[in-house]
């Protein structure tokens, strides 16, 4: 009797173990939320010095499974169609996300170089690239107010740049992670997305 308690205790034990690293190596039910980062008045003057006005900061919370992969992109669109995407961030050695920041921010051009400079950061570092730009009004604005769920294979756009060389410009608003409205009117646009996806084959 005493054997065969000790060894109904050690399968208890195994099975307890086998649970436990099961959980540890791959999340059964993956849950990646993202919501906007509101920056403290002594961060909004450190990122002042740098030259960067406009950028928006966002966190990210959750852990990929090994099969899943989260892309970072800027897109963009000329005319209200979508023409490029840049700055795309892929297979990111980080799976595992607690408060990690990400951020999309653009400095603005000047009279000796019409281009914009862009800027995608993502939890394992920064990428930057410029695109010429002659617009001369131009509205830039995060579009999520709230902590967001991402669903697989669903894009969630966190900001956006509109830009014109009218007069006019249609402010793009919160719109809760989708399209912003008028985006067909915009004569160039660049959204920041985020993308919960399968990895993809080497």
């Amino acid at each position: 009797m005493r054997h065969f308690k000790g060894y109904y205790f050690f399968i208890m034990f195994t099975l307890l173990l086998t649970g436990c690293a099961d959980v540890e190596k791959s999340p059964s039910n993956t849950k990646l939320t993202i919501e906007s980062y509101t920056m403290s008045d002594q961060e909004s003057l450190l990122i002042s010095k740098t030259g960067v006005e406009q950028i928006e900061f966002f966190k990210l919370n959750g852990t990929l499974k090994e099969e899943d992969d989260l892309q970072i992109s800027v897109e963009v669109f000329e005319n209200g169609k979508a023409k490029a995407e840049l700055l795309k961030s892929w297979d990111d050695i980080e799976t595992k996300y607690k408060d990690s920041l990400i951020s999309f921010g653009i400095s603005d051009s000047t009279d000796e170089d019409p281009s914009l400079k862009l800027i995608n950061g993502i939890p394992s570092g920064l990428a930057t690239t410029f695109y010429p730009s002659n617009m001369t009004t131009y509205s830039f604005s995060k579009l999520i107010d709230e902590k967001i769920t991402l669903e697989k294979n669903k894009p969630i756009y966190l900001a956006g740049w509109l830009g014109t060389t009218k007069n006019e410009l249609r402010s793009s608003g919160v719109v809760n992670g989708e399209l912003p409205p008028g985006i067909e009117e915009t004569e160039l646009a660049f959204l920041y997305k985020v993308l919960w996806t399968d990895k993809e084959n080497k």
